[in-house]
């Protein structure tokens, strides 16, 4: 049975690669399909690693999206994207912003990134400040509204 070979090295293949961080179903199943492996073995390999809880993309999207928050202070538009693309549910998705915004005003994380970019834009005109600081918050992934917020006392 050559296919249990083939499932033998998709199984460590997918723990190696696991083994620098988390990872969502998608990325495994893009990552053992590089590999060459064969979609029933990817779906064997997939199932035993969610048996032994390798593999959650709940606890995926939690952990991918705290250090979103806390460690870059993006947005929540950044932060579902990025989910999004990893292959997450968007049920999951929903839950996971709505838990990390929760914790995490994205009106205080708009105004921290404002004011750390505030500084780094001394010595321009004021509508060029201004211009800048909403492209940059905009890149983050806050919304129209937040950046209004934000800029509407900012740039002075």
């Amino acid at each position: 049975m050559p296919d249990h070979e083939a499932l033998k090295t998709a199984k460590s293949q997918a723990v190696r690669y696991l083994a620098y961080r988390d990872r969502s179903e998608k990325e495994l199943t893009l990552y053992l399909g590089k590999k060459g492996h064969t979609p029933s073995v990817i779906e064997k390999a997939l199932q035993y690693l969610k048996d032994l809880n390798y593999i959650n993309d709940q606890r995926f999207a939690m952990e991918w999206g705290r250090s979103r928050v806390e460690g870059k202070k993006f947005g929540k538009q950044r932060v579902r994207q990025e989910l999004f693309t990893k292959g997450i549910a968007s049920h999951i998705i929903e839950t996971t912003l709505e838990t990390l915004y929760d914790s995490h005003p994205e009106r205080d994380l708009a105004q921290a990134c404002a004011n750390k970019k505030l500084a780094s834009l001394h010595g321009l005109d004021p509508e060029k400040k201004m211009r800048r600081l909403v492209q940059y918050l905009q890149r983050r992934g806050f919304s129209a509204d937040i950046i209004y917020e934000t800029t509407k006392h900012g740039a002075d």
